[in-house]
C-alpha cells in the first residue's frame, strides 16, 4: 500500500480522472495512453518539486495539458478527429468510461463536435465541462487569464452549436 509521501498514492487517487482527461484531449486511444504515460513520467520526475499545499490533481492536470500541448507542437499538427471505419468509431467511444450518456446518440454527436474544435478551444471545454473545473481553476491549470477562458468557452460553444445545427440540417 502507498503512503501519502509516495507518488504512487497520488497517482492512484487521480488515475481515473487523469485517464478521462487524456481520452478527452486526444483524438485516439493510443495517443491518450501515450499522454497518460508521459504525464505520469513527468510527475514522477518532478515530484520532488511538488508543493504538498497544492491540490495534486490540479498539479498533474497542468502537467498533462502542458504535455499535450508540447506533443502537439512537436508533431506540428492540429487535426480534428476522423473515423476511417465504424470499428474506429466504436473503439474511440469504448474508451470513454461508462456513464448514463454512453448510449445517447446526442452525447456521441456532442463528443464528435467537441473533437472537431481547434485545440485551444477543446482544451478549455474539456477542462471545464468534462472534468468539472471552474473557469478560475481552468485558467490556473492552463496558465491563461480567466477572461480568456470565458471567451474561449463562449467561442467553443458557438462553434459546437453551429456544427450540430449544420449536421441536423444535413440529416433532414
Amino acid at each position: 500500500m502507498y503512503s501519502k509521501f509516495d507518488i504512487g498514492y497520488y497517482l492512484e487517487e487521480c488515475r481515473e480522472r487523469l485517464s478521462r482527461l487524456c481520452i478527452n484531449l486526444c483524438s485516439n486511444r493510443h495517443d491518450a495512453e501515450d499522454l497518460f504515460q508521459d504525464t505520469c513520467l513527468r510527475a514522477v520526475k518532478y515530484f520532488k518539486k511538488y508543493n504538498r499545499d497544492m491540490d495534486f490533481e490540479k498539479w498533474i492536470f497542468r502537467i498533462c495539458v502542458n504535455t499535450y500541448r508540447t506533443n502537439l507542437k512537436r508533431k506540428n499538427r492540429y487535426k480534428t478527429i476522423t473515423f476511417e471505419t465504424t470499428y474506429e468509431y466504436d473503439l474511440f467511444f469504448s474508451c470513454i468510461p461508462e456513464n448514463e450518456h454512453q448510449h445517447d446518440e446526442r452525447y456521441r454527436d456532442l463528443l464528435i463536435a467537441v473533437n472537431k474544435l481547434p485545440e485551444k478551444y477543446r482544451t478549455i471545454l474539456v477542462m471545464r465541462y468534462f472534468n468539472d473545473y471552474s473557469e478560475e481553476e481552468t485558467a490556473k491549470i492552463i496558465g491563461i487569464p480567466k477572461g480568456t477562458v470565458k471567451s474561449r468557452l463562449s467561442k467553443a460553444k458557438k462553434i459546437i452549436r453551429e456544427v450540430i445545427e449544420c449536421e441536423e440540417c444535413n440529416d433532414r
